[in-house]
């Protein structure tokens, strides 16, 4: 089973979905990404994006029926 970081924005009532693009083999591996990406995005975080919440996490890609 494959696994994907997701990142969910929410600035000024409007969402915002990313993604890293990297498909990870284990949930351990997306989880280390994960951590990585919330500590990258506090650490950048511009003023303007002070007031907009974020959180960051691992979702399994389903395989094909």
């Amino acid at each position: 089973m494959a696994w994907v970081l997701v990142a969910l924005f929410i600035f000024n009532g409007e969402p915002l979905i990313m993604s890293d693009n990297i498909l990870y083999e284990s949930r351990e591996k997306c989880n280390a990404a994960v951590s990585a990406r919330s500590k990258y995005l506090e650490a950048t975080r511009p003023e303007s994006m002070w007031e907009a919440d974020y959180w960051v996490w691992c979702s399994h890609v389903p395989k094909e029926v």
